[in-house]
């Protein structure tokens, strides 16, 4: 197996642990990358916080723009958040999960900037 995808492996995982809990059998939604956007917007539309609304807005912003890179990281510090409701923490790993096969092709691809990002995140930096 590519070190590549031992790193997107481990990625999808922990965001499934994090997601799911290890009672649960609850798995979440496939989103894709066109329709993440639109649907993070509307399930933190109402979001009383402010914290979790201005990062669900960055979130969405980044994925428009395709930075995956940022998306990712907004997306993995929303996942940390311990006011989110099941329904929007389910969403946001579904997000997360897009996210990252899409940076794994990225990186197989050759694109430079994607790989030193998985590579990062597998080391913990």
């Amino acid at each position: 197996m590519k070190w590549i995808e031992k790193v997107t492996l481990s990625l999808l995982f922990a965001g499934l642990l994090i997601t799911v809990g290890c009672s649960s059998d609850k798995y979440p939604d496939e989103l894709s990358l066109e329709d993440a956007p639109e649907t993070i917007a509307e399930a933190f539309k109402d979001e009383k916080n402010a914290n979790i609304k201005s990062m669900a807005t960055q979130a969405t912003q980044l994925l428009k723009s395709r930075n995956y890179t940022g998306a990712h990281g907004i997306l993995k510090q929303l996942m940390t958040l311990p006011d989110l409701n099941p329904e929007q923490r389910d969403l946001i790993a579904a997000g997360l999960m897009a996210v990252a096969e899409n940076l794994n092709k990225a990186a197989e691809q050759g694109n430079a900037q994607a790989g030193r990002y998985l590579k990062q995140q597998s080391f913990g930096k």
